[in-house]
């Protein structure tokens, strides 16, 4: 996790440094998008999120629920499916470069909400009139820790509503933490148009 803490903050730099004078977002105007990601999150995990912001030139504050599951070929009703979520509230920066490439990242609150496998419960099998095949119920431990969140996405934008992305988002907690490395979709008022030169 240190790694992608490490990369993180040099991006964030990077942005800072090289990030060009916005001609795309007027001070007066409010910008909004709602997107979609979908990707990996280790462990052979699948990682998804959503979220809706507001953005004011280059500051936005955004809210964004995100999650792993562990993918299964096979699912037993009696074991509970081990996941980890988040809902959050974040703030941050979105730089705009060369009109149709951008770079956005946040961080803030979030709580998180853990589902893991407890203890044994019983065998349905061992109720009257038995079962074909073995089930065994276990108790669903639930633990919903505050957490800090952060975001860092690249975008390209298609148009003023439209853009794709492709992200890297984390949350950090004390119970669970995780990641996910996603492609997505914004759609909403994202920019103003690029005056066309003849």
């Amino acid at each position: 996790m240190k790694k992608y803490v490490l990369s993180l903050l040099c991006l964030c730099i990077t942005g800072l440094v090289f990030g060009q004078q916005d001609t795309l977002h007027r001070k007066w105007k409010t910008y909004f998008g709602l997107g979609f990601g979908l990707g990996g999150g280790g462990n052979r995990r699948l990682y998804t999120d959503l979220d809706f912001y507001l953005q004011q030139r280059n500051n936005y504050i955004s809210v964004k629920t995100s999650g792993v599951k562990r993918m299964r070929v096979f699912y037993f009703g009696g074991l509970p499916e081990p996941r980890s979520s988040d809902v959050s509230i974040l703030v941050g920066k979105n730089y705009t470069f060369n009109r149709y490439h951008y770079l956005k990242f946040g961080t803030g609150l979030s709580l998180a909400n853990h589902i893991s496998q407890g203890a044994f419960l019983y065998d349905d099998c061992d109720r009257p009139g038995g079962c074909l095949f073995g089930n065994y119920v276990y108790e669903k431990v639930r633990k919903r820790p505050i957490g800090l969140p952060f975001e860092i996405k690249y975008g390209l934008y298609l148009d003023g509503t439209a853009s794709v992305t492709a992200g890297f988002s984390a949350n950090l907690n004390k119970v669970a933490s995780f990641y996910g490395i996603s492609v997505g979709l914004v759609l909403g008022r994202l920019r103003d148009q690029v005056k066309r030169k003849y």
